[in-house]
Parts: structure tokens; C-alpha cells; sequence
């Protein structure tokens, strides 16, 4: 019979990257995750040990072909950290040089507590305010496909960043999509995704609150959900100032250089 999974070694080993802002190949074989289980394990213990607030949650792979070629089957979840929440503006200085991934997306504020022993709801039941946020992703690995999803959800699904912008209708989300251009310096750089690579905002959410009540967490009322990418993600080395306009709005930030 094989010893249970120890969840600390690769906690630490992630934290240790973090605080250097250091990038690695993968994590340690001894110490790698070998399911979603245990990678949250790793999440948990990573969170607690960063010494942060939760301000709500990021999600990956929220599109219908990313769920069903991952593998996973719904969206995985990382923690927003209060201290990498900012407002509409924000001049930013990434920790290392590799490239910044960046994603346009739909972010709900939470009506209510989830209790993860309540009975399940409707997600559409639980949204307080539907808001706009950039995401900026930052793996503390070079590849953060290639190291597998349960060392992805690891790392905090490679959340770095959320920038988040103005409350939204939510029936002017189709028109969003159709408006949506994300420039840098003023050139063009991403449109809204389509198709099967669309992420259904709705759908992620009840996929995080689904990992809530497996994992035994409440999702506090106020709590932000970042949804999953509506842009085309690209990645940007170097400084530059991104911005995101939609249905006659604007939301930007800026990276300055490392």
C-alpha cells in the first residue's frame, strides 16, 4: 500500500519560487501531484503559506473544447489574492522576464455565502454584479500546459493578476463579445474568441462552486469570480500599456519593465 500524498514539499518548493521569482521546468517527480486532488491539496497549502487574503477565484480552461480535451471535464480554480486585485489603471512590474499571458474576461461578485453543505443552485442565483477584468497569467513554470493539470492547478492555475473594471448588464454580454478589441500601444493584438474556444461565464462559475462543495469551502458573499478568458489570449514581453474597449468603454492597465 502506497503512503498517502504529502502536499508540503511541493508547496514549498512553489513558494520558494514565488518569493524569488523564479520559473521551473516542473516540479520534483517525488513531489509532483498525480491528480486534481492532490494538486489542490497543493493549492491549499501554498495559499495558507503566502499569508494572503482571498478575494474570490480565478478559473482556466472555462471553454466546452478546453473542458473535454482537457481531460478535467470543468474549469479549474485558483485563489485572486487580495494583494494582486487592482483597479482600472494600474502600472505593473511582473516578478521575472518570461511572457505575461494576457486574458479579457467576465468577473461576477457573489451575492451571498455558498455554503458548500447547502443545497446546489443555480449560478445565475448567486451573482451580485457582473463586472469586466483583464487576468494576467504567470506560471511559476516555463510551460504551464506541458507540466499537466494537476501540477497547473498546483501553482494557483498560474494566477498572477486581475485587473477589474466597470459592472456590465449582463445583456450586453453578446454585444461585448462582438465589440470586444484589445490593443497594445494602440495596436491591435486580440478580438473575442469564438466558436468552441468561448467561455460560458455561467457555466465556470457552477463549475468553481461544484469544486467548492467537493473541497468543503464557502465562497463568501463579495467573493470575485474571474470566469475565463473572452479575448484571444496572447502574451506580451516587455512594457506596454493594454487596453480593452468594448460597447463604447475602455479598461487598462500598464506593464513597466522588470
Amino acid at each position: 500500500m502506497s503512503d498517502a500524498f504529502d502536499p508540503q514539499p511541493a508547496a514549498d518548493f512553489l513558494l520558494a519560487a514565488y518569493r524569488a521569482g523564479r520559473q521551473h521546468a516542473e516540479l520534483p517527480e517525488a513531489i509532483r501531484p498525480g491528480t486534481m486532488t492532490e494538486g489542490y491539496d497543493i493549492q491549499d497549502r501554498l495559499f495558507e503559506a503566502l499569508g494572503e487574503t482571498c478575494a474570490g477565484w480565478k478559473l482556466a480552461i472555462g471553454s466546452a473544447k478546453g473542458k473535454r480535451t482537457s481531460g478535467v471535464g470543468r474549469s479549474i480554480a485558483g485563489r485572486v489574492l487580495r494583494g494582486q486585485l487592482h483597479e482600472p489603471g494600474v502600472a505593473l512590474r511582473m516578478p521575472h522576464a518570461g511572457p505575461v499571458t494576457i486574458e479579457f474576461e467576465v468577473a461576477y461578485v457573489i451575492a451571498r455565502d455558498i455554503d458548500p453543505g447547502a443545497p446546489a443552485v443555480e449560478a445565475a442565483h448567486v451573482v451580485a454584479e457582473t463586472r469586466v477584468a483583464f487576468e494576467l497569467v504567470l506560471s511559476r513554470f516555463f510551460d504551464r500546459r506541458a507540466v499537466g493539470w494537476p501540477s497547473f492547478a498546483a501553482d494557483n492555475s498560474a494566477f498572477q493578476a486581475l485587473v477589474i473594471g466597470p459592472a456590465l448588464d449582463p445583456a450586453d454580454l453578446p454585444g461585448l463579445a462582438r465589440s470586444l478589441v484589445v490593443t497594445v500601444d494602440g495596436t491591435e493584438r486580440a478580438r473575442a474568441v469564438t466558436g468552441e474556444d468561448l467561455t460560458d461565464p455561467l457555466a465556470a462559475l457552477a463549475d468553481l462552486m461544484a469544486v467548492a462543495r467537493e473541497r468543503g469551502m464557502t465562497i463568501p458573499a463579495g467573493s470575485l469570480v474571474s470566469t475565463g478568458t473572452l479575448s484571444v489570449p496572447f502574451d506580451l514581453t516587455g512594457p506596454g500599456t493594454v487596453t480593452a474597449s468594448f460597447l463604447g468603454r475602455t479598461l487598462a492597465f500598464t506593464l513597466l519593465p522588470v
